[in-house]
């Protein structure tokens, strides 16, 4: 299945100050970044600063600043590799349900990004916060719009649907929405309030079966 470019594509600011070369830095760095990523998990965006990083890493608080040029530049290098992994993992889910009725599609999607976001509670709230970077908001759009190429893709070669700039535009909206749910549903309860993903779910469904039904995507 042909999708969109990913997010690796699309990003270009990794929020590093300089890239690292010898195994030392780049251990440092990872050592930063492991860091950086349990306290996001454990208190929030509120609870991190380059010189809690620099302790709970283990290096000294000029080490980080050689790298990362303040917060934001750390939090940019941070939420890359929560996306980087979201992509990986939502792009395997929906090449898993292509072959799947397509209310099954629903269900996968929606439950990898809850399980994500349940296990990433520091990426859930730099989201919920609107802590992205311009860069980083167009970066989670292309990561959105790769997931409702694939969508498209499926209800294109499975139920018959003609492909279309229409079609493409209903799948975005579709996977916009669902997005917005979700949100919704992790700022009401820190594991998704069940309501409100059981209703994400229920509007996501009718939502394309009504485009099912529409003759505009058919020939």
């Amino acid at each position: 299945m042909t999708q969109g470019k990913t997010i690796t594509d699309h990003f270009s600011a990794s929020g590093l100050r300089k890239a690292p070369r010898q195994a030392r830095s780049k251990a440092r760095v990872e050592a930063i970044l492991t860091a950086a990523r349990q306290i996001l998990d454990t208190g929030g965006v509120e609870a991190l600063t380059i010189r809690r990083v620099a302790d709970e890493a283990g290096v000294p608080t000029g080490t980080v600043y050689q790298f990362f040029e303040d917060k934001s530049a750390l939090l940019t290098a941070v939420v890359r590799r929560y996306m980087e992994a979201s992509s990986a993992a939502m792009t395997a889910l929906v090449e898993q349900a292509s072959t799947a009725p397509w209310p099954e599609l629903v269900d996968s999607v929606l439950d990898g990004y809850v399980e994500l976001y349940r296990r990433n509670p520091g990426y859930l709230s730099i989201r919920i916060g609107r802590h992205l970077t311009p860069e980083l908001l167009a970066t989670d759009a292309a990561n959105n719009d790769a997931v409702a190429d694939g969508v498209r893709h499926i209800l294109v070669a499975r139920e018959g649907l003609t492909d279309s700039p229409a079609l493409a535009t209903a799948c975005r909206a579709g996977v916009y929405a669902a997005e917005a749910l979700l949100h919704l549903a992790f700022r009401t309860d820190p594991e998704g309030d069940p309501a409100t993903l059981a209703e994400a779910k229920r509007i996501v469904t009718l939502y394309l079966t009504d485009v099912l039904a529409d003759p505009r995507y058919r020939s």
